[in-house]
């Protein structure tokens, strides 16, 4: 038989590519892109329904102001003068450690100066370290949140606030430059019924905040700092010292070890202040309850009633 006449090289070549062409632009038409995941519908991205049972009543707390927010829609289930002016005691350490993680790397060592030691009257809460410790920056946040330390407060405001500042500075004008940064995070914040005149929140009648500014606080830190609100939920802590020594740390809020669903937490007490206590409840794994009441005669009881009465009062449905 002859041989199959051949076509000479070129020709073949091109031949060649463009029949890969025309199957390349057939796959294309042909192939088709797998569908986007759907879409949630959008009554399936909607909060819960947090709704009050029948027969409800309000709670009995004897605190003058209070205030009780379901954080994931800002709706107020109880409100007390939660807008008015009051001294806030040791929820003041709230803004100092907020101010204070800002700008401070974790594992800085601070030093606890005699200064910081020696401020306030002599039943101020201080702690077990003696001045002239050096602990961690990340340590100092833990004695001011769990164990409520003044010189923690104050040893935080002498380190921030002599950065940058002149080697002679005294001791309270690093104090009062912190002070000032404190007050800058309120307008920042747009806390109109708050203003600082301490890192630790012993009376003066220029260191005053609302419950409702107190919330708002509190959200900022859960968004930029949610390891003070880690730290808030240890009831026992060991601090360690630059040599190695044990320091002990015990949080001031007893409730912890009643209510397991506590996510956050932050006593106070002074004179004028009389009780002060902040709470972040954990009503539901989406559904956190802010708390704050001021001006108590019995922080503890009052903070056990509205932790009872949102748990008894409310239900919650998809």
């Amino acid at each position: 038989m002859p041989e199959e006449q051949q076509l000479p090289l070129v020709p073949r070549v091109a031949l060649g590519a463009l029949t890969l062409l025309v199957m390349l632009v057939a796959a294309a038409f042909l192939y088709r892109a797998p569908d986007a995941p759907a879409a949630i519908p959008e009554e399936q991205t909607a909060a819960a329904s947090l709704a009050r049972l029948p027969g409800a009543g309000d709670p009995e707390v004897r605190a003058e102001a209070v205030a009780v927010v379901r954080l994931r829609t800002d709706e107020a289930l109880f409100a007390r003068n939660a807008e008015a002016r009051f001294a806030i005691a040791s929820i003041t350490k709230l803004m100092t450690a907020l101010v204070f993680a800002d700008a401070v790397e974790p594992l800085e060592p601070v030093v606890l100066s005699d200064a910081a030691k020696r401020v306030g009257e002599k039943d101020e809460k201080r702690s077990a370290l003696p001045a002239g410790e050096r602990v961690r920056a990340e340590d100092l946040l833990k004695l001011l949140i769990i164990s409520s330390d003044g010189d923690a407060a104050y040893a935080a405001a002498e380190y921030l606030g002599g950065m940058d500042a002149p080697g002679d500075i005294l001791f309270q004008d690093k104090v009062a430059r912190f002070v000032a940064r404190m007050n800058a995070q309120a307008g920042e914040l747009g806390l109109a019924n708050t203003h600082f005149a301490n890192p630790s929140g012993m009376d003066d009648p220029e260191n005053f905040s609302s419950a409702v500014d107190l919330i708002r606080i509190a959200e900022e830190i859960t968004k930029r700092h949610p390891e003070i609100w880690s730290a808030s939920r240890t009831q026992e802590f060991f601090v360690f010292g630059e040599k190695g020594k044990r320091y002990s740390v015990v949080n001031t809020n007893p409730l912890l070890g009643e209510f397991p669903a506590i996510f956050a937490s932050k006593t106070g007490f002074e004179d004028e202040a009389r009780g002060a206590l902040l709470m972040l409840y954990q009503l539901a794994p989406d559904e956190r309850i802010a708390i704050v009441l001021l001006r108590s005669p019995d922080r503890f009881a009052d903070g056990r009633a509205l932790i009872r009465w949102v748990e008894n009062s409310f239900s919650i449905t998809p």
